[in-house]
């Protein structure tokens, strides 16, 4: 690697450092300008993240890149932890608080009276979003809610949780890639500023769905490439029980099983336990005979923001003018069902489409939900979703209701800014791949 090549990494990896760690000026929102500069400075820590990842991949393999790798790693998630949460994390301490209290969180609100004496013992009760639904997480998520509100832990417990967690991904995410290259690879994920954010900032607890959901698909992996059937069925029943897990901290992994299914072929039958262990952490719950999935179908119906597919549609043919969702959602399965059908024999492939699929056809796209794709977009090399984590960060800007007519309304300019980036780079990419061979290495 040049002496100009070395110049480029190391100024392109300390600007990304120096820039996450500046959001922390910027990420008070009660401030009417505090948006405005922190999607700058973090879509600017994007670029120079594309720019130390890109000459990252220079490097020769070796000691010295694995410790480079795991130290910048590291160090971007500490550099994070002192930003202010999201929002959400008022919801997680609130939901694990009332039922170490003896309630239960799928069947009380937060502003319910019969809470009343435990919304005096928060005082951060105010600043729980949405009080007029009950929880809509799966159970597995609830009771890891009440665990760490049993040990008191405080945003910065919950922030090192969720980054160790996302510490784990990267390591199955090493292990998928595997060869010489992989940390090369794995850094478009590993260094991303949208992941640190996410959970060691903000403090998202999607990367506790991602860990498990990396493990089923390591396993299954391993599963296929064992010879022997007793080999076979154990990894295959270890994937389904680590997707198990991830579905009973996120629903989003549901999307997956069609592409497993056919990974696993007459090994399918393990996905059985991918069902049952959410059922089985429904229990205390009391399902059945409580519906813990209620309030999710009530807030999935009506909840929309930053959409990437539908306003397009609506716009043009087809109105919506009650922002309702559920023939959307219903698209969405029938879509993922059919994109794995097309890949039936490469489920790796198919795994990237589903998830992306889901993704573009989503009513909701949050920052932190495009975190759910880049572990595969960094295993199967796909450029568009990295742009894409960056842009992304221009959705902060709702909290600046001065920019739109009306609050949380996605005007074409932002839709532009978000979407376009990615786009270009797909044409690339698909650009790149029909090219002959000889041309591509000249």
């Amino acid at each position: 690697m040049s002496f100009v090549r070395q110049a480029r990494f190391w100024i392109a990896l300390l600007a990304e450092i120096i820039l996450l760690a500046t959001l922390n000026r910027y990420d008070d929102w009660r401030y009417a300008s505090m948006p405005i500069r922190f999607v700058g400075t973090a879509v600017f820590c994007g670029i120079a993240f594309f720019a130390a990842t890109s000459s990252f991949a220079q490097l020769p393999a070796g000691r010295t890149v694995r410790g480079l790798f795991w130290g910048v790693a590291i160090l971007l998630r500490l550099v994070a932890l002192p930003l202010l949460p999201g929002d959400d994390i008022w919801r997680y301490q609130w939901e694990g608080k009332i039922q170490n209290a003896g309630f239960n969180p799928y069947v009380l609100a937060p502003n319910d009276d019969r809470l009343a004496a435990v919304r005096e013992e928060y005082p951060e009760w105010s600043q729980i979003n949405h009080r007029n639904f009950s929880a809509i997480y799966p159970p597995g998520t609830e009771l890891i809610f009440a665990g760490l509100s049993r040990l008191g832990a405080g945003p910065l417990g919950y922030k090192l949780l969720f980054a160790v967690a996302d510490l784990g991904v990267i390591a199955l995410l090493l292990r998928l890639i595997g060869g010489r290259e992989r940390y090369l690879d794995a850094a478009w994920y590993a260094w991303n500023p949208l992941v640190v954010y996410s959970f060691a900032g903000a403090a998202h607890f999607d990367s506790l769905m991602l860990l498990p959901m990396l493990a089923g698909i390591f396993c299954f992996a391993r599963s296929r490439a064992a010879n022997e059937s007793s080999v076979q069925w154990r990894w295959a029943l270890f994937g389904a029980a680590a997707m198990g897990a991830a579905i009973s901290i996120k629903l989003i992994p549901l999307l997956l099983l069609p592409v497993c299914a056919f990974a696993l072929g007459r090994r399918a039958w393990a996905l059985g336990l991918s069902l049952g262990i959410p059922a089985l952490l429904s229990l205390p719950f009391g399902v059945p005979q409580v519906p813990i999935w209620e309030s999710l179908g009530k807030f999935v119906y009506v909840a929309r923001v930053n959409d990437m597919f539908w306003w397009l549609i609506e716009e043009t043919f087809w109105p919506n003018p009650h922002q309702k969702n559920f023939s959307y959602n219903v698209v969405i399965i029938v879509a993922v069902v059919l994109i794995s059908f097309l890949f039936i024999r490469n489920w790796r492939r198919g795994l990237l489409w589903a998830m992306g699929l889901a993704l573009i056809l989503s009513p909701v796209l949050h920052p932190w939900y495009v975190t759910w794709i880049l572990p595969l977009a960094a295993w199967r090399r796909l450029d568009g979703w990295q742009v894409l984590s960056v842009t992304i960060f221009a959705y902060y800007l709702f909290w600046n209701e001065r920019l739109f007519m009306l609050p949380w309304h996605s005007e074409p300019w932002l839709r532009g800014f978000i979407l376009i980036p990615p786009f270009v780079a797909l044409l690339f990419a698909l650009r790149r791949r029909n090219q002959p061979i000889e041309l591509q290495g000249a």
